[in-house]
């Protein structure tokens, strides 16, 4: 019974709220999911163009769980590779239970002109297989840039499937969302970045967030944020040693309660 009703809420998310369709790692899910505007090991999972923010070859893995039900999880790795004033990334991931999972893997090509402007673009698959109802396939495109106006502010923007691609099946009613994400960050000092996003799903509301990522020493990063459709909060926490990169973040959603997740990041 119990998988039967994970099973149900799985589908529901799935199509309604897009749960599976992104993982933006610990650091940018603790800022709210503020992704348009701010560089990361994971923006292969957001603005692909943040990559270009990655100074050297870098690889990441991800655990998220989800804690109404003991069985569901995501799993997923990240990678960037900088070549000269060129970036390649790699993405995959795997989503839900047994009787239900999604899987996501991407590749990202992204390209620097000059030290402001960055633009890129990511192919990406998708499947679902669903215990007696099948699989199904789809492609997508990624688009993004991002602009750096000056010490302090970046611009940022990308459209997830701006080409409304679709699943091969009709068996298995679920759609590749179109989102497109404006954003910009404000580095407020060495210490102190603030970031805002606002995302618009063509099926759904304006969400909008907002967040905050402060240094609180070389070694530890403090983090916080919230999103306003659904309204979440979200906090985590960075350490950096040496090469080693450990994140943490939890997430606040009205629909799965609290959603933790970890990731260890090492750059070569």
């Amino acid at each position: 019974m119990k998988k039967l009703i994970t099973l149900s809420m799985l589908l529901n998310f799935s199509i309604t709220l897009c749960v599976a369709q992104h993982n933006y790692g610990p650091r940018l899910t603790a800022l709210g999911n503020n992704s348009a505007a701010v560089t990361d090991i994971w923006s292969t999972e957001a603005n692909p163009s943040a990559i270009t923010g990655i100074t050297s070859p870098t690889a990441a893995i991800n655990y998220t769980k989800f804690l109404f039900d003991t069985d569901l999880s995501k799993q997923a790795i990240s990678f960037v590779l900088p070549i000269q004033k060129s970036y390649a990334g790699l993405s995959f991931q795997r989503y839900g239970i047994n009787e239900y999972n999604e899987i996501k893997g991407g590749i990202v090509l992204a390209k620097k002109f000059g030290d402001e402007l960055s633009i890129a673009v990511k192919g990406n698959y998708h499947q679902i297989k669903i215990s007696n109802y099948g699989a199904t396939t789809g492609f997508s495109v990624d688009v993004g840039a991002m602009y750096t106006y000056n010490e302090q502010l970046t611009f940022g923007l990308y459209i997830n499937n701006p080409s409304l691609q679709k699943y091969s099946s009709k068996a298995i009613s679920n759609t590749i969302p179109t989102v497109v994400h404006i954003g910009v960050a404000y580095k407020a000092s060495d210490k102190l970045l603030i970031a805002s996003t606002v995302s618009k799903d063509l099926k759904t509301a304006i969400d909008v967030g907002l967040g905050v990522d402060y240094k609180l020493i070389e070694l530890i990063s403090l983090r916080g944020g919230l999103t306003a459709k659904p309204f979440k909060q979200y906090a985590g926490f960075g350490l950096n040693y040496k090469k080693f990169i450990f994140d943490f973040a939890v997430e606040n959603d009205p629909y799965l309660d609290y959603t933790p997740q970890i990731a260890l990041a090492y750059a070569f």
